[in-house]
């Protein structure tokens, strides 16, 4: 019994210690934060609490933050001397009221953010629901749509944090070079960047990440996950297999996201629009030559 402080100052637990997150993940809802947080955490410079999303801030709509809460929020993050700790709640950043109060408690943290193409959120989002709608309920839709709001979002982040603290990372990117973007995400955070998790060091493992990243976030019944499972990882499936949006509602959502997504492109310049495709074909048309 004599050895246990000596075993716990060896392996540094004696020497955790709590304060404000390094790091705090705001966004976006479907966009595969879950995956992308699993692999971050797979660092051994990276720490989190238990549950790693904690959804802390949704009761403060109704009422006022204490410096108690703050406390009890700092209290998550025990982490040791060279190693950095935060949490990932992916809608955060849609909720307006969070942003003030991550600013009170974590002024210094660094935020993480993860888009998906909005038109693909909300078809996975309606696909989503429609497996566990309930015969005769009516489907309610409207705060998919608004929750893909990504400019007016990340603008409302930036009156309270430098936009050189947010770090916007594109989910098909992440999908396309996982080990490029994953780099950068550890550069980001200020940790060594040469590691690579094992989910990423070989072909399959690399397959197999990539199939939890596009079906984690949709627990549909096993038939519908298998087809998903499908499409990443084998021949393509048919198209019926995927959530049909009709196509007067891809009009319609196109036309409300389309000024949000070139708003978008001017608070990240480095977005890639191809990636999104259906954008590209709304992008506005060059300007007419000059007559000579």
């Amino acid at each position: 019994m004599r050895r246990l402080p000596e075993l716990g100052r060896r392996y540094g637990r004696s020497q955790d210690r709590p304060g404000p997150p390094d790091y705090i993940g705001v966004g976006a809802e479907g966009s595969g934060t879950t995956w992308w947080h699993s692999l971050l955490l797979a660092h051994p410079e990276i720490r989190a609490p238990r549950e790693r999303a904690l959804d802390f801030f949704g009761t403060f709509c109704d009422r006022e933050m204490q410096p108690a809460d703050i406390s009890r929020y700092n209290e998550h993050f025990p982490r040791r001397d060279g190693a950095i700790g935060g949490e990932w709640t992916d809608r955060y950043m849609a909720d307006g009221w969070v942003p003030p109060l991550l600013r009170r408690v974590a002024p210094d943290a660094r935020l993480l953010i993860m888009l998906r193409d909005p038109i693909e959120c909300y078809r996975a989002s309606y696909a989503q629901r429609s497996a566990y709608r309930v015969p005769g309920d009516r489907l309610s839709m409207t705060d998919a749509a608004d929750r893909r709001s990504y400019a007016s979002q990340l603008a409302r982040l930036q009156r309270f944090f430098d936009p050189d603290r947010i770090l916007v990372l594109q989910y098909e990117r992440c999908r396309a070079d996982p080990l490029g973007q994953y780099r950068r995400t550890l550069r980001f955070l200020g940790v060594r960047d040469d590691f690579v998790p094992s989910r990423l060091r070989s072909p399959s493992g690399r397959a197999q990440a990539l199939a939890v990243a596009g079906v984690r976030r949709l627990p549909l019944a096993e038939p519908v996950r298998r087809r998903a499972l499908a499409r990443l990882t084998g021949p393509a499936a048919p198209a019926a297999d995927a959530a049909a949006l009709w196509p007067d509602l891809e009009a319609a959502l196109l036309t409300t996201f389309s000024p949000e997504v070139e708003r978008l492109l001017e608070l990240v310049p480095e977005l890639e629009l191809s990636l999104w495709p259906g954008f590209t074909r709304t992008a506005a048309p060059p300007a007419p030559a000059q007559p000579t």
